[in-house]
């Protein structure tokens, strides 16, 4: 959350993420420039967080996770994508802003 909080933070500053994020372009401004149907499971994404409590997990968890071969675009949410996590140790690698839809990729180890 505190990673979530400070990039949300520089975002709205007018910092720039990522490649194609426009300077000085402001994220909390942006507006995508690609349909929502071309934006990968968009419908998926745009739902509010379930409010329950998070369950806390650890990067090394994380890593032991399988990997969904195939999802289709227009995939509801399912499995862990219903559930709300928290990380107490992480540290934020890289954050890029895809200006064609705005959404916010962290890698975080």
């Amino acid at each position: 959350m505190t990673i979530l909080a400070t990039l949300t933070a520089f975002g709205c500053s007018g910092q720039d993420f990522g490649p194609l994020q426009p300077k000085p372009e402001d994220l909390c401004k942006c507006l995508p420039f690609e349909p929502d149907i071309a934006d990968y499971r968009h419908i998926a994404k745009h739902v509010p967080i379930p409010n329950e409590v998070p369950q806390e997990v650890s990067v090394d968890t994380i890593l032991t996770w399988p990997q969904d071969l195939f999802i289709p675009a227009d995939a509801p949410r399912t499995g862990r994508e219903l559930q709300v996590f928290h990380i107490a140790n992480a540290f934020l690698q890289n954050a890029a802003v895809n200006s064609a839809d705005c959404d916010i990729s962290m890698e975080i180890s």
